[in-house]
This record gives structure tokens, sequence and C-alpha cells, in this order.
């Protein structure tokens, strides 16, 4: 069967409240908002954009409020870069989320987010004949992760590779709880904190040594490969033979980290369906290409704002 799609990205899309701070608030305290933004996200939707502003043939799967303000606006974020909105799920009785996040001087960030619609999308607003349109199926940060669990059981069937950038919305839910959905999975990309929270680990600095002696489990439950993103250094990829820790290009200046890791994501994908192979030197090549594209958003304020398109990225 021929693919209409590239990939599909299933998960919330919000609209981001950034306040720009000199310094994050203690306890009782206030500080004054340099600059407030309205930008589109939500972690899936970010991925999405950026999969679409590369050149992928992208579609997002989510719920919104329907015709709300914030819905109308990351619709029409979305057609800007000609990314397919059809298959989006609309709530009568939920409106379109939000998330509030101050960001200071250093890049340092805190959110408070309100799902609002996109966590009531439910196993039922998951159509076979949509998914089987596309390559490859990527799934973010929902925490109600039954329709994840549908989806994933689809693709599986129809041999479409799922991968999973879970957030810890759903790593805190722990093991036992989201294993339905690991045993599911093709690939799945945890950052740092998120791979040492759900194998209960006290070590904090990972190193290829300890990837190797402890991502074993999660292999175990059908996974073919494991990334871990650290951040200034890079990605770890593990395929259950061998780990490797993947640098990043140096960077001028870090001017907000929201969306880096949807920004990797993004990445990755890109490189990983051009010919959807699991040798480990490709994989290589895909986390290069993700630690790029991720430290191109980093540069910028916003999630989306950094992201190369398509004809810059095969310049660069």
């Amino acid at each position: 069967m021929s693919k209409d799609l590239d990939v599909i990205c299933i998960g919330a899309a919000l609209v981001d409240m950034v306040a720009q701070v000199e310094r994050h608030p203690l306890e009782d305290d206030e500080v004054f908002v340099s600059d407030l933004k309205l930008l589109s996200g939500g972690a899936a939707a970010n991925t999405a954009h950026a999969c679409a502003k590369l050149g992928l043939k992208t579609a997002f799967i989510g719920k919104l409020g329907f015709e709300d303000w914030f819905g109308n606006k990351i619709i029409n974020d979305f057609k800007k870069v000609s990314l397919n909105t059809s298959f989006i799920k609309y709530s009568k009785k939920y409106r379109t989320g939000s998330a509030y996040v101050a960001l200071n001087k250093q890049g340092d960030r805190r959110i408070y987010a309100h799902s609002g619609a996109a966590n009531h999308l439910t196993k039922n607003d998951i159509k076979e004949e949509e998914l089987i349109k596309s390559k490859v199926i990527f799934l973010s940060s929902l925490k109600n992760i039954e329709p994840f669990i549908e989806a994933a059981t689809i693709s599986r069937n129809n041999n479409i590779p799922v991968i999973l950038n879970p957030g810890m919305l759903i790593i805190d839910q722990g093991l036992e709880n989201i294993k339905p959905l690991l045993e599911k999975l093709d690939i799945i990309i945890l950052s740092k904190w998120e791979f040492i929270s759900i194998l209960y680990l006290q070590e904090i600095n990972l190193n290829t040594k300890l990837v190797e002696n402890n991502a074993g489990e999660l292999l175990n439950l059908g996974l073919k490969i494991i990334i871990i993103t650290t951040g200034s250094k890079g990605a770890f990829l593990f395929d259950g033979k061998k780990a490797e820790l993947i640098p990043p290009r140096e960077i001028e200046q870090v001017i907000d980290t929201t969306g880096a890791g949807d920004a990797f994501s993004a990445g990755f994908m890109y490189g990983f369906i051009q010919n959807l192979s699991y040798k480990f030197e490709d994989l290589r090549n895909s986390v290069k290409i993700g630690n790029l594209v991720a430290g191109k958003c980093i540069q910028e304020l916003g999630a989306r704002n950094g992201i190369p398109n398509g004809e810059e990225l095969k310049n660069i």
C-alpha cells in the first residue's frame, strides 16, 4: 500500500503563554514579566510542526475545543507549514488546553500545563484507516495512554514503526502501569530524567556502561531502540548490543530550551524516515540530525521559531 504521509503525530496541542522574567519567584513572591507571548505548543504538536517544516508529509491527531480561539490559533499555525489537520478531533465539552511558561534570562523554565480537551482523546478517536496512511506513528506526552495503546496496537498489526517520546506525564505513572504501551513500541526517546525515573536509578551521571547495564529491562519488553537525550552532552543510542553517546555541534548561545526534546524527535524522524533502517550507523546519523535540529531550536525563543526548513537542513 502506498503511503500518503511520512508521519502522524498523536498527543496534545496546547497554547503556550510564555512569560519572560528576570528570575523565578520564591514562595509567596512576585516577579515582573518583561514580555508575554502566546505561542502554539504541546509536545506532539511541536514535533508535528517541526516535521512539517523540515519537509516531511505530516498529520496530527489530537483533541481541541470546538471552535474556540486557542484551537483556531493551533489550526492556523499548522496550516502555515502545510500540516494535515483533517484527522484532528474536537470536543464540545472541553476547551483547548494551555500551558503557562515562565522563562528566565538563563533559559531555565517553569511550566504549568492544563491539558483541557487534549487529555480527553479516546481510543475511539484512533482510526485504523487514518493510521495506515503513514510510514511512522509518533506518540508524545499525554497523561491518558489509552489512545496511545490503541494507536500502537493498530500500527504493530500493520507493520508501521511506532516511536514514543513519553514526557513525565507518562513516566510518572510508573513502569508497571505503562508496560501495556511500552510492549507495543519500536523506539523510545527519553530525556535523561525520564530514563532515570522509569528505571528508579540512583545514579544521575549517565555513561554508556550504565545505559548498557540498565536499559535492557526496557528492551526485554519488545523495544528495538532506546535513545536518551542529555541536553548539552548529546544523546545516547542503545540497540541492545551497543550504547554510544553522540555529541551535538557547539552552539553560540542558549536562548530558550522549550521544545528542545520535541525538536530532537522531529530531526531524528527526518533521518529515520529516509530508509526506516534499524542499523546502528543509520540510527546514529538520525540522532545527529536530531541533535542538530534541537540545537537550532534552543537558539531562539519558543519551541518552533528556531526549526530550520528542509532546504536549510540539507545545506547544513
